[in-house]
């Protein structure tokens, strides 16, 4: 999954300039609410993607469990960005695969195309 969100643009919520740099303001916009939303919710994207492909790993499973838990009882705004995204990027997906495209490989493309649209949503709900 690592490589997956790397592909997307996201590293453990940290980006090179807040590690390279030491600045504490770089870290704490990395930090920010909006931050983890988009993280979050672009972890869970790939983790239900490839679950609809094949049943995950105990601990992907896990990590996609506790996100549902988290956010989906309570219709979070983090789970409305999610059903958003992964109702968005499921077709796409799905057409890549049918026209040759490696499953891994249309997760990633999709996954970087829906980031800068997850980032948006999740920084407007944080405001």
């Amino acid at each position: 999954m690592g490589a997956i969100l790397l592909a997307a643009g996201c590293s453990n919520g940290q980006s090179s300039s807040a590690a390279n740099t030491g600045d504490p303001s770089a870290a704490a916009v990395e930090d920010s609410p909006a931050q983890a939303c988009t993280h979050d919710v672009l972890a869970a994207l790939s983790l239900k993607w490839r679950e609809d492909k094949a049943p995950l790993d105990q601990d992907d499973k896990k990590l996609l469990q506790a996100f549902m838990d988290a956010n989906m009882v309570e219709n979070t705004p983090q789970y409305q960005i999610f059903i958003d995204h992964y109702a968005a990027g499921t077709g796409p997906i799905a057409l890549a695969v049918a026209q040759g495209t490696d499953h891994e490989e249309a997760i990633t493309s999709q996954l970087g195309t829906e980031s800068g649209g997850v980032a948006a949503d999740c920084a407007a709900t944080a405001r």
